[in-house]
């Protein structure tokens, strides 16, 4: 690991010396921090299966963009080598980057004005990703729709393998719900078509946020941005909200609230946002199928998400009608 990134450092800086720090994250991509010269930077070698050239590509003009537009919060954007390339090829053939860091912590969401202050930000940068000019975009990146295209390891056959055969303890409930829900969301799908799109981030947890002083500064990892169905965000956002307020329908509106300043929704959209919900959860899922069959240990992560994708469907089909309510209050 270290060889790898002392390899990458050297096409940016001369002669550098440096001390490597840890993240608390970066199952898909190995990400670290490298002090040089008292400067902080972030150093990522991506995964050679999720990761291309014209992925690299599209975050980089995605990152340059948001950067300078006239925005609450910041973004790391990529640095160019020392012979003005935006990545390297290492030589086990995996691509790597340098990024600016960016100071904060993660923010905590406790209360109900965090709630609606993650509301602002997943809508600010959603308005802001909707300027970008996609149809100049020779690459759209991966949709979550597409979940059978996310990862080369985990095609149909590498899934439905993985179904009937798991290589870890999977409870039968949740196994036999899952394959439910694939099967279900294959045969609705068709009805997104018609959906608006546009730059989608898929990946606004409070892990990839950064707070100072209680405010949100940074939105970090740009890595699953591609062309997405809109109203993905925030469905995507709002699922996290109600997974770590277990379900609170105060913390719920206080985030669509905070939302609503800066996006609205159609009638349609929120009538597929359940729908939308099982899409994000299964192509995560199928993720770390990939991401298992290409050696990484996922049993917990696997086990958490899907636990949480019964959990959450549950939810909202306990609440539906309250949550119409309130979608359709802020929203329309």
């Amino acid at each position: 690991m270290e060889t790898s990134i002392g390899e990458l450092i050297q096409h940016y800086f001369i002669n550098p010396s440096y001390e490597i720090e840890s993240v608390p994250f970066g199952l898909t991509n190995l990400t670290k921090i490298v002090r040089i010269n008292g400067q902080m930077y972030v150093v990522r070698i991506y995964d050679r299966h999720t990761k291309s050239v014209q992925s690299i590509e599209l975050e980089s003009k995605i990152t340059s963009f948001l950067s300078s537009s006239d925005l609450t919060f910041q973004v790391p954007v990529f640095l160019r080598t020392l012979s003005g390339e935006e990545y390297i090829r290492l030589s086990d053939g995996t691509l790597g980057v340098v990024v600016s860091f960016l100071e904060g912590n993660v923010p905590e969401i406790s209360e109900t004005q965090h709630a609606t202050e993650f509301g602002l930000v997943v809508g600010e940068i959603s308005s802001a990703l909707s300027k970008y000019e996609t149809g100049l975009q020779s690459y759209p990146g991966k949709t979550f729709s597409d979940f059978y295209d996310l990862h080369p390891l985990a095609l149909r056959n590498d899934v439905t393998s993985f179904m009937e055969e798991p290589p870890f303890y999977i409870p039968v409930s949740h196994l036999n719900f899952y394959k439910e829900m694939i099967w279900s969301v294959e045969e609705s799908v068709h009805q997104l078509n018609h959906l608006p799109r546009q730059l989608v981030h898929h990946d606004l947890l409070i892990f990839n946020l950064l707070s100072q002083e209680n405010k949100i500064c940074g939105v970090l990892d740009f890595d699953f941005t591609s062309i997405e169905i809109s109203f993905m965000e925030f469905v995507i956002s709002l699922n996290h909200i109600l997974q770590i307020s277990n379900g609170s329908l105060e913390m719920t509106e206080a985030f669509i609230k905070g939302y609503a300043v800066f996006r609205k929704a159609t009638i349609q959209e929120i009538n597929h946002l359940q729908l939308m919900t099982q899409i994000y959860h299964i192509a995560v899922l199928h993720i770390y199928i990939g991401q298992h069959y290409s050696g990484k240990p996922i049993e917990d992560n696997f086990n958490y998400i899907l636990n949480q994708f019964r959990t959450r469907n549950n939810w909202l089909n306990e609440h539906r009608l309250t949550l119409q309510k309130l979608l359709e209050s802020y929203l329309i």
